[in-house]
């Protein structure tokens, strides 16, 4: 389980990763399925991803990863667990990536019998990876104590619903990692997230950029304090930057340019408010009031003759 806020590249990270593995597992066996079936179409997908819907329940989750492999419905809750069951099996996938996790609520049964399909799915001979907002305080773990001698999690098995499956372990054990935004508190978090402004900086092809223009001077610390070291935001606030530097011909990022973005999440109608998907955007920093001029009526004008 990957967990951590809104916008932290959760999902950018375990996909990144999983391209990683899935190139690696393909190299490994020349491109090909290990476990072809002599007179079918030959279709390697080590890794699956797919986002869990907002109104959960087993039949929409089936549905959302049948989905991913453009494979028919059953009509049947057996039938779709079936489905995916071969789906998984014949494209011979290894990861299967299930995004947008907290999006159960454990207060509806649906949402329950959900987690007990998930649950099941981790026998289908695939590594399951769970991504979700604040996973710890979302109920998912209620049933669920960590282990102090391995640092894992430990759940008990699916009860008795309405997945066909039974759990056959009576624990289910799983890491759960954290992304928490960077931190701007010693010299060792404040160094990480320099180190992280370099690695931005290198990617930005303005013909005015230079070295250190993210990372010299006030610059880290007004980053820091305009997006709260989250990621996402922090992306956004540069994407609007550049263009922002490009369309007045400036050419490069400064304090004063950024000033002037206010920090626009997009099209959110894929997110979930209520799965705390969407982050608190720091409010933009007030303008500098102008200083009124001086009143010069009353100067000896001839006193510097």
């Amino acid at each position: 389980m990957i967990s951590g806020g809104g916008y932290q590249g959760k999902t950018e990270t375990a996909c990144e990763a999983a391209a990683a593995f899935e190139d690696f597992w393909r190299d490994l066996h020349q491109q090909l399925n290990p476990n072809a079936i002599e007179g079918t179409r030959d279709l390697f997908v080590p890794v699956a991803y797919c986002q869990t819907p907002v109104k959960a329940t087993p039949k929409g989750l089936c549905e959302a990863i049948l989905d991913f492999y453009g494979a028919p419905y059953a009509k049947t809750l057996r039938g779709l667990i079936r489905g995916v069951r071969a789906s998984l099996h014949d494209h011979n996938t290894t990861v299967l990536i299930l995004d947008d996790i907290t999006r159960l609520k454990m207060h509806r049964e649906d949402d329950q019998d959900t987690l007990d399909l998930i649950r099941d799915l981790m026998s289908f001979n695939a590594t399951v990876i769970l991504i979700g907002v604040d996973i710890p305080g979302s109920g998912l773990l209620r049933e669920g104590r960590p282990d102090p001698r391995t640092g894992q999690w430990t759940l008990p098995g699916a009860r008795h619903g309405r997945s066909d499956q039974a759990a056959t372990q009576t624990e289910r054990r799983f890491d759960l990692v954290d992304l928490d935004p960077f931190t701007y508190d010693t010299p060792q978090e404040i160094n990480a997230w320099i180190e992280h402004l370099a690695g931005t900086e290198e990617q930005l092809r303005l013909l005015g950029a230079r070295d250190g223009m993210l990372t010299d001077g006030d610059m880290p610390e007004y980053l820091f304090r305009r997006t709260g070291g989250i990621v996402g935001l922090l992306r956004r606030l540069v994407q609007d930057g550049c263009t922002r530097a490009m369309e007045t011909g400036q050419e490069e990022l400064t304090i004063p340019l950024l000033d002037e973005i206010t920090i626009n999440l997009g099209n959110l109608l894929d997110r979930d408010p209520q799965a705390g998907e969407i982050p608190a955007v720091p409010a933009k920093p007030a303008p500098k009031p102008r200083q009124k001029p001086r009143n010069t009526v009353f100067d000896n004008k001839a006193a510097g003759k």
